[in-house]
């Protein structure tokens, strides 16, 4: 049976009026620091602070909760704060909401910084933290001081982990230029490969939800294209992940993606730049020179370029690209023991790879005999390599 709603939920349903909004208020005011950060976790911020009103010629309750909570920071843990934060990003930002984001994050450092940014970076909707920081706090000085206070708690710390930067067409699910699977086909030890990268070289993780998904599609006002691909994700098994979209513009040259794509990654790490880099992507479009140009501008955290080789890349080209260190496979069984051998998996997490990427070829609905007598043998090849 449902537990009975608290007088928080019970005031908080349907439109509030300014009686109802002031025993809300009254109710924050009085709650013990435990019990604030329970509400805080436990509640939809958005619901909470859009709940309240600032009135033209009345109480400015909208003010009054924010500056409740802010100046409350310091006895609410890690999830209340990061809720607190998306409960002022949802809907329009205003400036003196970018103010109070700005302290949510002055109030972390170190570590707790660390994990603060991964609590709001966990949003299974557009509201994660490159939207919080590079949409939602529109102030270019705000935007500075938040990004500076993050590089310099960021100094000296190294995550046991590398962030994962994937593409998501031809890379996790054949949808292009890839002939040698039925389109819409999840790759076989895609999803595997990417949750042992998540959980790092012991499988005992600093932190889930390391991946992000760089893609071409473009974003929009309200997310629709971003949460789309979102709710596929979610549907392909893969539920902690953040998205980082490109533009329409984009969309028109291989250098124009490529570019959207670096200045994303660039943004991304200078969000987490304790953490070091993998980037994977496919052969298809323009994910070489992504990771060229990755290479290039990020030597000194990126760890590993997997390209999903989905255009039959001559091997002399492979060769030449091998010494740019920008690594085609043909299979996740490949990629997977790449990984390995440079410690960014675990042993268990790589002889999973191989585990569920021969299960999920059972799964394919091919569309001939040869396209899997084929495609077969590229696993067979990559998984009889010596460990």
């Amino acid at each position: 049976m449902a537990s009975e709603p608290t007088l928080l939920q019970r005031l908080l349903r349907g439109r509030t009026d300014p009686a109802e909004e002031a025993q809300v208020l009254a109710l924050l005011r009085t709650a013990s620091g435990r019990e604030l950060d329970q509400i805080l976790t436990e509640t939809d911020a958005a619901v909470l602070i859009g709940s309240l009103d600032n009135y033209a010629f009345g109480a400015r309750n909208r003010d009054a909760v924010r500056e409740l909570l802010v100046g409350r920071l310091g006895e609410l843990g890690i999830q209340a704060r990061a809720n607190l934060a998306y409960g002022l990003q949802a809907g329009w930002t205003t400036v003196a909401d970018a103010l109070a984001i700005r302290e949510i994050f002055w109030s972390a450092g170190g570590l707790e910084l660390t994990r603060l940014k991964n609590a709001m970076n966990m949003r299974t909707d557009a509201h994660d933290l490159e939207g919080l920081v590079y949409a939602d706090v529109k102030s270019p000085a705000l935007r500075a001081d938040i990004l500076e206070h993050i590089a310099a708690e960021a100094s000296g710390l190294e995550a046991a982990e590398a962030k994962v930067l994937c593409d998501i067409d031809d890379t996790v699910v054949c949808a292009l230029h890839d002939r040698r699977y039925p389109r819409g086909t999840i790759y076989p030890g895609i999803l595997a490969l990417l949750d042992a990268l998540d959980r790092g070289p012991g499988d005992e993780p600093f932190s889930m939800g390391d991946l992000t998904f760089v893609t071409a599609r473009p974003g929009d006002a309200f997310g629709l294209i971003e949460n789309y691909a979102r709710a596929s994700l979610r549907r392909a098994g893969i539920a902690q992940h953040s998205v980082l979209t490109g533009t329409v513009q984009a969309m028109f040259t291989l250098d124009l993606m490529a570019g959207r794509k670096i200045a994303n990654i660039q943004h991304y790490h200078a969000l987490f730049p304790e953490y070091r880099l993998v980037f994977i992507g496919d052969s298809g479009q323009a994910d070489i020179k992504v990771g060229e140009q990755l290479w290039q501008r990020l030597e000194h955290v990126l760890d590993l370029v997997f390209i999903h080789d989905v255009v039959h890349t001559p091997e002399d080209e492979r060769g030449r690209l091998r010494g740019e260190r920008i690594h085609l496979v043909d299979t996740y069984v490949g990629a997977a023991r790449l990984a390995y051998e440079r410690r960014l998996i675990s042993r268990v997490g790589f002889e999973r790879v191989i585990e569920e990427s021969f299960a999920a070829l059972e799964r394919v609905r091919w569309s001939s005999p040869e396209q899997e007598r084929s495609t077969r043998a590229l696993f067979d090849a990559d998984a009889s390599v010596p460990a």
